[in-house]
């Protein structure tokens, strides 16, 4: 396999709206950034903007909305990462429109507490409104000296005396396979919700920086809350004597990952030199989220990223040496383009039904533990699956990814024996005290 070695003072995994932002700010700060993104040119990478709404509130108001983001989440936030949402909000979600964002001010009712507010939405092509974000946030990194790389997956991240130091990826275009050394990783990877069926999130998205993460040594957090969306009939019926399961899988939707990995309030994990902004970082929003806020979220925590990135970056005295890791995973590539397995799609396919049926929005102690059995066998499989070129290679990849990341949010449902925000479970109906 071809190798081609490549060094930044900063490296962001992802080019939606959290590594833009953090691209942004890294630049800015002097830092020689790349940003590696799955997704190819022109394919949709920022999955928040559904409605395209952004949270509005004004300086004065930030005590108001840290209370009323510690009620949606139910308390399970972690209010340090609350508190430096809800203080940055009412001047960094305004600072789109200086970026070249365009955006109206509208007026909004909160299902949840039946109040109006104004509330920012943002203006973009019909049906790919992430491309009124995007947009003019890559053309503010590019302007800044961000340079991009496209249709290149993440395979591992590389460490060094407990730092995280760069990346190895995939890059099948290129028929390669891309050695990055850094002083400083930020993951910007998005959710989870490409683990499950069905889903209204881009088909990329499948929680890889989660699994990535996690395999450096980061911790995750509330993995079990994930937030479907269901009607109140449906979740109505979800705790009630008449339950139509039928009815409510075949029409609810995974919609966002409320878990994450674990950061403080810059982005920081416990591992030095890797950070994590946006959806693929969890804490901010505990088990739900307020409606609207997660392009506040992308752009509050992709800037915190990028800054302390950058400033870390900045005190590095060198790019620290990989290449015995670099060479391990080249090695292990090359094993998987050889195997003669199962195909990834068809492991993914069944993965992503298993999900759906028994961590979807109707959980309960035997499905959960079926699950998990399930994906500890997958886990075993995928040891030799079939990938004969580099697109299948990256299919394989992201198998592997989503199964570390589906045995997490399995063990954390089965785990929490309660309901509570986005996660329900019928033999668990009510919240503990």
């Amino acid at each position: 396999m071809l190798l081609k070695e490549l060094e930044t003072d900063v490296l962001v995994v992802g080019a939606g709206g959290a590594g833009l932002r953090a691209a942004l700010e890294a630049a800015r700060r002097g830092a020689k950034v790349l940003v590696l993104s799955k997704s190819a040119p022109g394919q949709p990478v920022t999955t928040s903007l559904i409605g395209g709404w952004a949270t509005h509130r004004r300086p004065e108001e930030a005590r108001s909305l840290f209370e009323d983001v510690l009620d949606e989440g139910n308390y399970v936030n972690d209010q340090d990462l609350a508190w430096a949402f809800a203080t940055d909000v009412p001047w960094r979600v305004p600072e789109l429109a200086d970026l070249g964002v365009e955006m109206r001010l509208e007026v909004r009712e909160e299902e949840r507490v039946g109040v109006v507010r104004p509330i920012w939405r943002i203006v973009g092509p019909r049906g790919r409104l992430g491309e009124g974000l995007r947009a003019p946030l890559r053309r503010a990194a590019e302007s800044a000296g961000a340079a991009f790389a496209e249709g290149v997956m993440v395979t591992r991240l590389l460490t060094s005396e407990g730092r995280v130091v760069g990346a190895v990826a995939i890059d099948p275009a290129g028929q390669r396979a891309l050695a990055v050394r850094s002083k400083a990783v930020v993951l910007a990877t998005g959710g989870a919700s490409g683990l499950f069926l069905r889903s209204d999130n881009p088909e990329g998205t499948t929680g890889d920086g989660h699994a990535l993460a996690l395999r450096a040594g980061a911790e995750l957090v509330d993995m079990e809350f994930q937030i479907f969306c269901v009607s109140p009939k449906q979740l109505c019926q979800i705790f009630s004597d008449n339950l139509d399961e039928e009815s409510v899988l075949s029409s609810a939707v995974a919609h966002y990952t409320c878990g994450g990995v674990k950061i403080d309030p810059w982005g920081r994990t416990r591992v030095p030199g890797l950070y994590a902004a946006g959806e693929v970082a969890g804490g901010v929003f505990g088990s739900a989220r307020l409606g609207g806020s997660a392009v506040a979220d992308i752009v509050v925590f992709g800037c915190r990223a990028g800054l302390s990135a950058a400033d870390e970056a900045k005190s590095a005295e060198r790019v620290a040496d990989a290449s015995d890791q670099v060479a391990e995973e080249v090695r292990e590539l090359e094993r998987l383009l050889r195997a003669r397995g199962r195909s990834p799609q068809d492991l993914k396919a069944e993965l992503r039904s298993l999900m759906w049926r028994a961590v979807g929005p109707i959980r309960d102690e035997e499905r959960l533990r079926e699950a998990a059995k399930r994906v500890r066998e997958l886990r075993e499989a995928a040891a030799e699956l079939s990938a004969p070129s580099l697109a299948e290679l990256r299919e394989a990849v992201e198998a592997k990814l989503m199964l570390d990341v589906a045995e997490a949010m399995t063990i954390s449902a089965l785990e929490r024996r309660e309901s509570r925000g986005s996660h329900w479970r019928i033999d668990y109906p009510r919240p503990r005290r």
